[in-house]
C-alpha cells in the first residue's frame, strides 16, 4: 500500500513508487466505458461452442466479463479470439484482442505481461488504418512502461500517443495522455514543462465542458505540487477538484478527492480534521461499494491514530485495511 506522506526531498526511487501510485489512481479515473455491444449486464450462456464463434463474438463475451471483473473468465474469452484472429491472420483483430488482454492483466498487477502484450499490439496498429487505436496502445505502453520504471520508453511512449491523438483529433486522448506525460515531467524533475502540460489539460478540458476529464487533470496538478512540496497549492487543486466531484454529485471522486485533503500534512494540529476526513472518505467508499477506497480509507485511519497517540484504534483499522487487501487481492488474480 501507499502513503503518500513523503516530503519533496524524497529520492528519486521513491518518486518512482510515487508516480505509480499515481499513474494507477488515473488508471482508474481514465477506464473507458465498454463498447456498447458489450452493455448487457448479465452475461449469457453462448449459445455455440467457442469454434463456432467469431473472434469478434469471443471479444463480445469476454467483455460482458470484464465489465463485471470476472478475470478468469474475460482472459479466456480474450484468449479465444486471439488465437481466433491469428488463425485468420488478422492484424487489427490479434492488436485489439492484445490491447482487452493487457488492460486486465494491468488491473491484476501483472505488468511485465501486460508489457509484453503491448509490446506485440503497437506495431500491428501500426500497420492498420485506425490511428485512434494506436495512438491508445501507445499511451497504455507509456502508462505501463511507467510503472515498470522505464521512464525513458514511457516518455517516448506518451509523446507519440499526443502526435498521433494530434493528428487524429481526438480531444479526448490527447488530453488523457498530457496528464500522464505532464507527471511523468515533474517526477523526473522537469517541473515548468510538466506543470505547463498538466495545466493545458485543465483548460483544455475545461473549455470542452469535459468535466471528468477536467477533474482528473485537476487532481493531477494537486498531485505534482504536492510532489514538489507545494502543500498550499496542492490543496487549492484538490479543493477546486472537490468542488467539481459535489457539484456533479460524483461519490467516487468526492471519496477520493476527502483522501487526498485527509493526507496533506500540515502539522499536528490539522490530524482530528484529517482524521474527520478519511472517515468521510470512508463512508463514501462504503456506501458506493469500493472495496479498494476504503481500504485506502482504513489503512489512512489507522495512520493518523497511531499519530494521535491511540494504538488500540489504529491496530483496529489496520486489521480492517489488511483485511480488504488480501481479499481484494485474491478477487483481482481470479479466486473468488
Amino acid at each position: 500500500m501507499l502513503r503518500l506522506r513523503e516530503s519533496a526531498g524524497c529520492s528519486l526511487s521513491q518518486r518512482d513508487i510515487i508516480m505509480i501510485g499515481f499513474c494507477l489512481l488515473l488508471l482508474w479515473l481514465l477506464s473507458p466505458t465498454l463498447p456498447s455491444s458489450a452493455a448487457s449486464p448479465t452475461p449469457s450462456t453462448p449459445t455455440a461452442s467457442p469454434n463456432q464463434l467469431s473472434g469478434h463474438e469471443l471479444l463480445r463475451i469476454g467483455e460482458i466479463h470484464d465489465q463485471q471483473e470476472h478475470f478468469p473468465e474475460t482472459l479466456t474469452y480474450y484468449q479465444l479470439a486471439l488465437s481466433k484472429f491469428r488463425e485468420k491472420q488478422q492484424p487489427q483483430g490479434i492488436a485489439t484482442a492484445l490491447m482487452k488482454i493487457a488492460r486486465v492483466q494491468e488491473r491484476q498487477g501483472k505488468l511485465q505481461e501486460a508489457y509484453a502484450s503491448l509490446k506485440e499490439a503497437v506495431p500491428l496498429f501500426a500497420q492498420t488504418a485506425d490511428r485512434s487505436a494506436h495512438a491508445e496502445a501507445l499511451l497504455a505502453t507509456g502508462r505501463v512502461a511507467a510503472q515498470l520504471g522505464q521512464r525513458e520508453v514511457s516518455r517516448e511512449a506518451l509523446t507519440q500517443a499526443a502526435a498521433l491523438f494530434t493528428r487524429v483529433r481526438n480531444a479526448r486522448g490527447r488530453n488523457d495522455t498530457l496528464v500522464q506525460l505532464g507527471l511523468l515531467q515533474v517526477v523526473d524533475g522537469e517541473t515548468d514543462a510538466g506543470l505547463s502540460a498538466l495545466q493545458q489539460a485543465a483548460e483544455e478540458a475545461r473549455n470542452r465542458r469535459h468535466i471528468e476529464q477536467q477533474f482528473t487533470a485537476t487532481v493531477a496538478l494537486g498531485d505534482a505540487h504536492w510532489l514538489l512540496g507545494h502543500m498550499g497549492d496542492a490543496r487549492t487543486h484538490y479543493l477546486e477538484a472537490l468542488a467539481l466531484a459535489e457539484a456533479e454529485h460524483h461519490l467516487p471522486f468526492e471519496g477520493m478527492l476527502k483522501l487526498r485533503l485527509a493526507r496533506l500534512d500540515e502539522g499536528k494540529d490539522s490530524l482530528t480534521d484529517r482524521l474527520a476526513l478519511a472517515k468521510r472518505a470512508l463512508l463514501i467508499a462504503q456506501s458506493i461499494q469500493d472495496p479498494a477506497g476504503e481500504a485506502d480509507a482504513w489503512s489512512l485511519i489507522a495512520d493518523l491514530h497511531r499519530q494521535l497517540g491511540q494504538q488500540a484504534e489504529a491496530d483496529q483499522a489496520d486489521a480492517r485495511a489488511i483485511a480488504i487487501y488480501r481479499s481484494r487481492e485474491l478477487f483481482v488474480h481470479g479466486v473468488r
